[in-house]
């Protein structure tokens, strides 16, 4: 039944033409994965080996223009833009904020690859470096740190622009993409056009996070396993999955602040007690030295590192890595943007791209510098060959080899497989709040979708995740990535058109007050000027 807000209607019924033909798509897939693993791998294989090859490349121009249009939204006029009304508090308090972005965008993917990914660079180095050689150490940890974070969180803060200045301005009456995209299309985002982007959006979303779920699961599973001193197996994947199910059931029930927002401050605290015991106990100088190495050297090589595609060879590093992260961060783009606009009542658009920019990449950096680093010094002075056992064994051994280094391992194993499946939880959480919030036929502000709606779209996650899982092996974790950042970039094309277009439209300088005005135009301004200046606002449309 419709439900009242301020005087306003908001419809809370899952919205048929989006839930069904979605579904339909997605259950099909799942059993195919399920049924015919191996055919199902080499059509996936087959369809992203032409698409990275032909079109990949684009994703790095696009990139690279998130990254332009987020300095240029921070620093221009357009920062003192505020998501409400004029005096409006934000919802939430500043750590709360970044942790649930944080959270939502790298989930428990971040701790396999700050060790995973600079153990592939030394074996399979970038720039024609040899396996292990000084210039593999050299590269290894600067190119995590740019795809960690250019490469990574401009593709969330652009996005959420259009989407919060549309539901807390603009007040329309749903959180979905093509709504955002209005201004661009028109009418048409009332129609078929619409509905199938929000289609394109969920599907694509949906691989997107089956690939986190099917990189998360099995690194808890070898850890579990190690721990408890028996073999890794599916039946234990199975068991991890239904307990990460039980976990983000009781979030789904406990709703967005009191479900999402706890879990999220929770795992932030444990991640930063994994991330100082490892710092502490670790070869301190040895991280930070690493760190600030790689850092310079990826700022003084930015330019060649990003757009580098390895034309003359038949090296495949620009596309396994550097075109699989764009493609992977800007299938989260779109899901990213509608999760901060709903927690971004109050805040402005300054605040939020350099809040989120700067938590983000800080929060990302840290966790990568210091497991990352550890993992380094531990390959290069022969702690653990964990080169080795990647090469023998895979991703999830090789983590396992390398956290069973530290102090107090089994501690330290215990307390990655809690970490990895609370933030597996909690993005399962988020992506289905945001799926839902795009299935549901009318949202108001201060509305949320149903629990049995939210709840449907974390069961059909849950099953896609187990698909991925039956495909086995990191490739078809990393296809379906790609393929979803395939689908996104046409909406995320359209909506960042819509934000140029509304702020042209809406002449938001012309609401400023003069001070302001000056202020943003460089103009003098009068003593009388400044009597009686009023914050800036920005015009509501019914």
């Amino acid at each position: 039944m419709p439900t009242k807000f301020s005087g306003q209607e908001a419809d809370l019924r899952p919205d048929k033409q989006i839930l069904i033909p979605a579904t339909l798509v997605l259950i099909g897939i799942i059993v195919c994965s399920i049924l015919f693993p191996e055919a199902s791998e080499q059509v996936l294989k087959s369809t992203y080996a032409v698409f990275a090859h032909t079109t990949g490349t684009w994703y790095l121009w696009a990139t690279l223009l998130m990254i332009i249009l987020s300095g240029y939204f921070m620093f221009s006029r357009y920062g003192e833009i505020k998501f409400g009304e004029a005096d409006e508090k934000p919802e939430f308090n500043n750590y709360s904020w970044i942790a649930m972005m944080f959270c939502s965008g790298v989930a428990g993917a971040v701790m396999f690859w700050s060790i995973v990914e600079p153990l592939y660079n030394l074996a399979f180095p970038p720039m024609f470096a040899e396996p292990l050689s000084r210039e593999s150490y050299e590269w290894a940890m600067s190119y995590v740190l740019l795809h960690w974070g250019p490469v990574t969180w401009p593709w969330y803060m652009v996005t959420a622009l259009p989407i919060c200045y549309m539901f807390y301005n603009r007040k329309k009456p749903v959180l979905r993409i093509s709504t955002a995209a209005e201004p661009f299309l028109g009418e048409r985002v009332n129609g078929g056009m619409g509905k199938a982007i929000e289609i394109f959006f969920i599907i694509g979303l949906m691989f997107s996070n089956a690939a986190v779920m099917g990189v998360s699961v099995p690194i808890v599973n070898h850890a579990l396993a190690s721990t408890l001193g028996i073999e890794p197996s599916f039946k234990l994947e199975m068991i991890i999955l239904a307990v990460s199910a039980v976990i983000f059931t009781a979030s789904v029930t406990a709703g967005l602040k009191k479900g999402i927002k706890l879990l999220s401050d929770a795992n932030v605290i444990i991640a930063l007690g994994m991330v100082a015991f490892c710092f502490v106990t670790g070869p301190t100088v040895f991280i930070v030295d690493n760190f600030t190495s790689s850092f310079g050297h990826m700022l003084n090589n930015f330019m060649g590192m990003i757009f580098w595609t390895d034309p003359y060879t038949k090296g495949s590093f620009p596309q396994d890595w550097t075109i699989f992260y764009a493609l992977w961060m800007a299938s989260y783009g779109p899901f990213m943007g509608l999760f901060i606009a709903r927690i971004s009542r109050g805040r402005t658009v300054r605040q939020v791209i350099a809040m989120g920019l700067a938590g983000g990449i800080a929060g990302s950096y840290m966790i990568h510098a210091v497991f990352g680093g550890y993992t380094m010094y531990a390959q290069l002075n022969g702690i653990v060959d964990a080169v080795g056992v990647l090469n023998a064994s895979g991703g999830p051994a090789a983590l396992v080899s390398v956290l069973k280094t530290l102090p107090a391992s089994t501690a330290v194993l215990i307390g990655y497989c809690l970490f990895s499946t609370i933030f597996l939880a909690t993005s399962v959480d988020s992506c289905a709040y945001v799926i839902s919030c795009a299935a549901t036929t009318r949202l108001k502000l201060g509305s949320e979708p149903t629990c049995g709606h939210r709840f449907y779209w974390a069961l059909v996650q849950a099953a896609l995740a187990v698909a991925a899982i039956t495909l086995g092996g990191l490739a078809p974790v990393k296809i379906f990535a790609n393929f979803s950042g395939a689908l996104m970039l046409v909406p995320i094309v359209f909506v960042v058109i819509s934000w140029f277009k509304m702020i042209r439209e809406d002449n938001v300088l012309g609401t400023c007050s003069k001070p302001v005005r000056a202020a943003l135009r460089e103009e003098p301004v009068s003593d009388v000027d400044l009597q009686g200046a009023v914050p800036v606002t920005v015009p509501v449309r019914d």
